[in-house]
């Protein structure tokens, strides 16, 4: 077994170089787990649900597990990406969807499959990073991926090399192959959020520099949001998806999958820029900017306003949205928003 195929976990474990991402077979894939859609808290409830304000530290909430042995660490990443987003499937079924053996998970691109069979949309790309060190370019992609996703509530998961003189916290005196999953970052400190399943000296969950994240994933690579996925919408919902102009359309790419209301009268999804929702009886209607805003600090469709029942369109020196039980409109002179009845 050759140890530069390897990937090292618990420090028991390390004297044996046990695997944790070494060549491997091409996996086969079991039939994912099936997320039902969410119940949700309004038609502005992405997959991260921030209170930060812009500026802040985001960190996306996920089910810590350490690994159960030396060669898991990419079920034990993958699933944990997985929780926060869905209740995710056992670290055994993952093993077997990511083809993992005793010598581990051969390469970030089974994650990224794994993660998107399980999610039952491609919501996530593969982003190698070849050049050891990393390149400026390489840097600044990787640091625009890890906001944009953690930003739109998505984990990511990264295959790491570490070598004795480049450790995170804990970490024996050997060089370690190895899955960890990324889901937060400070943009004053320029830190990531890691979640580590290999728990090296009780370091769990902790901050690690970007700087030297960036360093780590080379010549490996790591699991980025895609730049669009359509195939997260349907029906309805995705009717005026398309013909607001789709991806390149004022709400920008999809963030969640279609979800339920909290009352169960309408569906929504929400947008990197806005929301769509429908219902039965009104149809489907886009809300975004400001009047977003607005509409979600009055409680969104189970506050005084209800269900949207137009799109945003033109209105005095302004924007307006109606909804059942009233309008906001937005004035561009004093860029302020009022609710009528």
């Amino acid at each position: 077994m050759n140890p530069t195929q390897l990937s090292s976990v618990f420090v028991a474990a390390v004297a044996s170089l046990s695997a944790c991402a070494g060549t491997v077979d091409a996996p086969t894939t079991a039939d994912p787990a099936d997320p039902s859609p969410s119940d949700g808290n309004g038609s502005g409830a992405s997959g991260a649900d921030f209170d930060a304000a812009p500026g802040q530290a985001r960190v996306i909430p996920v089910h810590y597990e350490a690994q159960s042995n030396g060669y898991w660490c990419g079920p034990f990443s993958t699933k944990m990406a997985l929780s926060g987003r869905i209740t995710p499937p056992s670290e055994t079924t993952l093993a077997t969807q990511l083809g993992t053996t005793t010598a581990g998970t051969n390469w970030i691109g089974q994650v990224t499959g794994v993660l998107n069979d399980n999610l039952k949309a491609p919501w996530y790309v593969t982003r190698e990073m070849p050049s050891d060190p990393p390149t400026q370019a390489q840097k600044d992609q990787l640091w625009l991926d890890l906001v944009r996703a953690v930003d739109n509530g998505f984990p990511m998961v990264a295959n790491i090399v570490a070598p004795p003189n480049n450790h995170p916290p804990g970490y024996p005196a050997h060089t370690i192959y190895h899955y960890i999953t990324v889901n937060g970052y400070n943009p004053t400190t320029r830190q990531a959020y890691i979640s580590d399943p290999a728990d090296f000296g009780g370091n769990t969950q902790y901050w690690l520099s970007f700087d030297q994240l960036s360093t780590l994933i080379p010549p490996k690579g790591y699991t980025a949001l895609a730049a669009c996925t359509r195939e997260a919408v349907g029906g309805k919902i995705g009717e005026k998806f398309d013909a607001l102009g789709g991806c390149t359309s004022l709400v920008g790419a999809p963030i969640t999958e279609e979800r339920r209301s909290p009352d169960g009268v309408g569906r929504f999804s929400v947008f990197e820029h806005g929301s769509i929702y429908w219902t039965p009886a009104l149809g489907a209607h886009e809300v975004h900017g400001r009047i977003r805003d607005a509409w979600r600090d009055a409680g969104w469709e189970l506050g005084q306003l209800g269900y949207p029942i137009s799109d945003e369109y033109a209105d005095g020196d302004g924007r307006r949205s109606d909804f059942q039980h009233g309008y906001i409109h937005w004035s561009a002179a004093t860029n302020t928003t009022t609710i009528g009845q």
